[in-house]
């Protein structure tokens, strides 16, 4: 399956009947694409923004950039947002609320624009699923940070106390959440097969395991696009190490130690590829769980996954702390996926036909 490419975003005309779909967060890269358009005129006809509370911004950097934002989506069309609430403390019903919102008849939209950039992997998922009823074009958005936390001294500092974390299951997550457009009740009763990304937050996955007992645990580490951070791919799995060896025999390393099950953090084709890998060799008497625990755009391929096999089941440990704390900063480069023809292309990607929402 042919997969639209990740391409640098292009500028756009005020020819169309455009919806923007973004959040209110707190580092630059949440300004990214806005800022890209701003010369371009009333390219929006209206604007849906997620607005956190509890954000994980708001001490010690100001906030999240309500009021910035507020201010270039007016200057290409949308003085006044239609802003929807989202608890970071209890996001369990986001998807009633964005299903309200969201899942309307499109009739006169033509293309809508998702910026992923300042959501979080639970709302990425979410969206996307209350969108597949859109015939028109859709463009996912991302704007890539020029500096991500932490920086490699961070992390080296954090190693003693991340083996002292380590003991204590429970820190890390407050919750798992489970979604009706992201569940799947086929095969209940099976081996399980949890599929996992890496990050650096063990608790994720350890808390996964506490409530599910999977009978494989396999791992997808994560590789930076800048070889300035591929010291990342070897830390996050370094991260993981513990757990690797437990399930040593699902998680086959190279030569030099370094799992082989790796793809790009940006990229998100090869995290279809690999999943999709993964359900062909397992999927057909083990039921299929994955945590979404990857990077923003490793998570939009796993929505994708779960389009092309509906019985996959996907679960979001909620985050509570890390290991190593930072904001990321800067804007290095601004990408898109262009979709034409939103709802016909995951038909096609759909055995089951399914055009509505992604569930059986």
């Amino acid at each position: 399956m042919q997969f639209p490419e990740l391409k640098p975003v292009i500028k756009l005309s005020p020819n169309k009947q455009r919806l923007f779909i973004g959040s209110y967060g707190f580092e630059p890269r949440t300004l990214g694409w806005l800022d890209f358009q701003k010369e371009q005129g009333e390219i929006l006809n209206d604007a849906f923004m997620i607005r956190y509370l509890h954000s994980k911004g708001s001490k010690g950097k100001g906030g999240n950039r309500i009021r910035d934002i507020r201010k270039a989506l007016a200057n290409i069309g949308v003085p006044n947002p239609i802003d929807i609430t989202y608890d970071l403390l209890s996001p369990h019903n986001i998807e009633n609320k964005l299903s309200k919102k969201l899942m309307q008849n499109f009739a006169e939209v033509e293309e809508i624009v998702i910026d992923i950039s300042s959501m979080t992997k639970l709302l990425i998922l979410v969206s996307l699923c209350m969108l597949t009823k859109f015939e028109g074009t859709l463009r996912i958005v991302y704007s890539e940070s020029e500096h991500y936390a932490p920086s490699e001294e961070e992390y080296n500092n954090s190693k003693k106390d991340m083996k002292m974390i380590a003991r204590f299951p429970s820190y890390g997550v407050e919750s798992i959440i489970r979604t009706k457009c992201l569940s799947s009740i086929r095969m209940q009763g099976q081996p399980v097969t949890m599929v996992a990304f890496t990050s650096f937050n063990e608790q994720l996955v350890r808390h996964m395991l506490g409530t599910i007992s999977p009978h494989r645990l396999l791992f997808i580490n994560g590789r930076p696009p800048s070889d300035d951070y591929e010291w990342r791919e070897y830390a996050t799995q370094e991260i993981h190490n513990k757990l690797i060896d437990e399930y040593t025999n699902d998680n086959p390393v190279d030569e030099k130690g370094h799992l082989k099950r790796v793809t790009s953090t940006l990229m998100y084709n090869e995290s279809i590829e690999f999943i999709d890998h993964i359900y062909k060799q397992y999927g057909t008497y083990e039921r299929i769980i994955c945590a979404a625990t990857g990077s923003k755009m490793q998570t939009v391929g796993l929505f994708f996954t779960k389009v092309m096999h509906p019985d996959i089941h996907i679960e979001y440990p909620t985050p509570d702390s890390y290991y190593v704390t930072g904001f990321s900063d800067g804007i290095k480069k601004v990408y898109e996926i262009e979709i034409p023809k939103f709802s016909e292309f995951l038909k096609s990607i759909n055995p089951y036909k399914q055009g509505a929402e992604v569930e059986l």
